[in-house]
């Protein structure tokens, strides 16, 4: 009797599988996209892909692509399960993409699903499309054919580009507590589907939930040199640092960034008048310079000090457009809030932030060209 007690007592602690999922009967969504029909209902595209074999043993990849259109986003994704015999799973989403016109509109409402269900793939990337979402998710890439499908290709494309610092890293978890912080904004990849592959244009800058404009590759390599995040792989930029010289190429020069020290001050006077200013301290090795001489120590310094005005002069162009588009990615704002929250209070940031006195300066050593000497 006391043996038949145990074994129930411990049947009753086994959870079961109440919650599972049966692969055989799920479609694994890799890729989602959402756009705006003129009257305001949200069309919701998401790439499946399907492994075909072939004659050769081995398996391509093919992308269905599935699209239904609803009030919510919600509303979508159930139309979208009626159109498959199986069931559409978003667990295992690798990249969700904005349409433009959607970026443009309170992102918070289409994103609002995903932080709401416990099983959703939260370390997904997050990008924005010029065009319609639906245009990429659709396109028949080359690449595709031979990766996991339309999913891992655009992830795997964002992330070389994060590695190169040409965008930041963000994806769907880490940009929601910035869209609810009144005191700093982000940025998100900007990509555009060209014929055969998909271009990273720079990156869309967001207000609050909204974007509000772009900063174009090479330029946003110097926004993520300003946000002065660690980066692990490699920072890479050319840059025209002389006008006259014969032919054009021996204008350039390559650098690669070693290390990239920043320091951000945010002062307020007691009139309550605020300034910002980024300083970078920034070491680099010469990966290309066609001109060559580097031979002697006066041609370096000269290459410091033309690189040091020119990423300047770029860094400042980044900040004067962040003011033209009442960005905030920096958190001149959170700053503000922080250490001087009276004045805070008494501010209209959006109004303020555009006309502060926001400066950058870059300060380059050069601390490698090679094995040529």
């Amino acid at each position: 009797m006391k043996k038949k007690l145990s074994l129930l007592s411990v049947l009753l602690l086994l959870t079961g599988c109440w919650d599972q999922n049966v692969l055989n009967k799920t479609k694994l969504i890799t890729a989602g996209g959402f756009d705006y029909t003129k009257d305001g209902k949200i069309i919701t595209t998401a790439s499946v892909p399907e492994a075909n074999a072939m004659e050769s043993g081995k398996d391509s990849i093919e992308n269905q692509i599935y699209t239904a259109t609803g009030t919510t986003v919600r509303q979508s994704r159930f139309k979208l399960d009626r159109e498959v015999s199986e069931r559409l799973d978003i667990s295992k989403n690798q990249i969700i993409i904005l349409g433009e016109d959607a970026a443009k509109e309170d992102i918070y409402q289409l994103l609002d699903v995903f932080y709401r269900d416990p099983k959703s793939a939260l370390n997904a990337k997050i990008a924005v499309a010029k065009g319609k979402a639906s245009d990429v998710i659709s396109k028949k890439f080359e690449e595709t054919k031979k990766a996991a499908g339309l999913g891992e290709y655009l992830r795997d494309s964002i992330l070389s580009a994060e590695e190169s610092s040409a965008v930041p890293r963000e994806n769907i978890q880490t940009v929601c507590p910035v869209m609810f912080d009144p005191g700093q904004d982000f940025a998100l990849p900007y990509l555009e589907a060209l014929k055969r592959t998909i271009h990273i244009r720079g990156v869309a800058l967001f207000r609050g939930q909204k974007m509000v404009g772009e900063i174009k590759e090479p330029l946003s390599v110097t926004y993520t040199m300003l946000t002065g995040k660690k980066h692990e792989i490699a920072m890479n930029t050319t840059k025209k640092i002389y006008k006259n010289k014969k032919p054009a190429r021996l204008n350039y020069v390559t650098i690669k960034v070693k290390k990239n020290k920043r320091s951000f001050l945010v002062d307020v006077t007691p009139e309550g008048k605020i300034s910002a200013k980024i300083k970078l301290k920034t070491k680099v090795t010469i990966t290309e310079y066609p001109s060559d001489n580097l031979s002697t120590p006066t041609e370096v310094r000269n290459i410091e000090k033309q690189l040091s005005k020119k990423l300047t002069k770029d860094a400042q162009t980044v900040i004067d457009k962040l003011q033209a588009m009442n960005s905030d990615p920096f958190g001149v704002g959170r700053q503000v809030m922080a250490f001087h929250y009276p004045v805070w209070e008494r501010l209209n940031w959006e109004e303020e932030y555009p006309k502060i006195d926001f400066t950058a300066s870059v300060d380059v050593e050069v601390i490698g060209h090679g094995i040529i000497e």
